[in-house]
């Protein structure tokens, strides 16, 4: 039964990541933020780069987090689609319950989905957050990655401090793509 499961999770992630590699390493061990305080996390956070993925295909991503009462997060992640429209979903995050480790959450935006993990790698909580996942199942490891900001930008010592700490973890930053977040195209929806 275990099998059959992975093998359902491996499809899932399959069919909503891009970012796979097969045949290829376990994933790198990754420590997240020490002491992580999901309270002053809450707010909205713009999408910077991040690795490709199906899910998110347009630009001027945002997420807006709110705790709720019973320490769950909604999620509001929300785009503008090359036909101008704005596409939002919303989803819930939680504290991953099979962990005791600060920084590592769980999200999914149905509740027929699997929990996907989020993990919050480094955050200042004021002006940047790093949120990586990975998952390994067997033949595969299939990886997300976000850089996140308070504003729609962030200095440039900042952004290579952060990519420096991804490669300190042997994770691939040539994959990133950077998201729109020209006030112009973001602002017109």
């Amino acid at each position: 039964m275990r099998t059959f499961i992975a093998a359902i999770l491996a499809f899932t992630a399959i069919a909503d990541a891009q970012f796979i590699t097969w045949f290829g390493d376990s994933c790198p061990r990754v420590q997240t933020k020490a002491n992580f305080d999901i309270r002053p996390y809450m707010g909205r956070w713009y999408e910077l780069s991040k690795y490709p993925n199906s899910f998110q295909s347009g630009e001027c991503g945002t997420a807006i987090y709110s705790l709720e009462e019973d320490n769950t997060v909604t999620v509001n992640n929300t785009q503008i689609k090359d036909d101008g429209r704005s596409d939002t979903v919303i989803g819930q995050a939680r504290d991953d319950p099979d962990s005791d480790i600060p920084g590592r959450l769980q999200v999914r935006f149905s509740s027929f989905q699997p929990w996907g993990s989020y993990w919050v790698v480094d955050t200042d909580y004021d002006n940047y957050s790093l949120v990586y996942s990975c998952n390994y199942f067997l033949i595969n490891r299939v990886e997300f990655l976000w850089i996140l900001a308070r504003d729609r930008a962030l200095p440039e010592g900042t952004m290579n401090n952060l990519l420096q700490k991804l490669e300190s973890y042997n994770i691939d930053t040539t994959k990133l793509v950077d998201t729109v977040q020209d006030v112009e195209i973001c602002d017109k929806s």
